[in-house]
């Protein structure tokens, strides 16, 4: 049995992740060999033209429009931060921060994704540690 949007798929059939979206804007990453879960894709804003977003509630105080300013006077400096880049095709993004919060489980860390405006694009939780074998 799964989830709406399942069972998950690879973009080939030996691809090493798999996907599936059970719900518009989300999207979770599964490892291939053993159908580990290990990533949740949160699309809060389109990067690009007809891309869904989720329109539901968010956990952990988590607001559908976030900048990061507003991330960083929540949450503080980041664990990790990825400054601004171009991506061939998309053109510029905002880079991202990563946190690790003391609410969720131990070994997830939290990724924002940023838009050219410094908007969070995407919210990411994911495993640290992920499958590999």
């Amino acid at each position: 049995m799964y989830l709406p949007g399942g069972p998950p798929t690879g973009i080939f059939d030996d691809s090493d992740t798999l996907s599936m979206a059970p719900e518009s804007g989300l999207e979770m990453g599964f490892w291939g060999s053993n159908l580990r879960f290990e990533t949740l894709f949160i699309s809060l804003l389109e990067s690009f033209e007809g891309e869904s977003t989720y329109k539901g509630k968010l956990p952990y105080e988590l607001e559908n429009r976030m900048s990061q300013q507003w991330v960083r006077s929540r949450y503080g400096e980041p664990f990790i931060s990825r400054a601004p880049f171009k991506m061939p095709i998309r053109g510029m993004t905002g880079g991202s921060d990563t946190y690790r919060f003391s609410s969720i489980p131990k070994g997830t860390q939290v990724v924002f994704k940023y838009n050219a405006d410094l908007n969070v694009e995407m919210v990411v939780f994911r495993l640290i540690e992920k499958s590999r074998a």
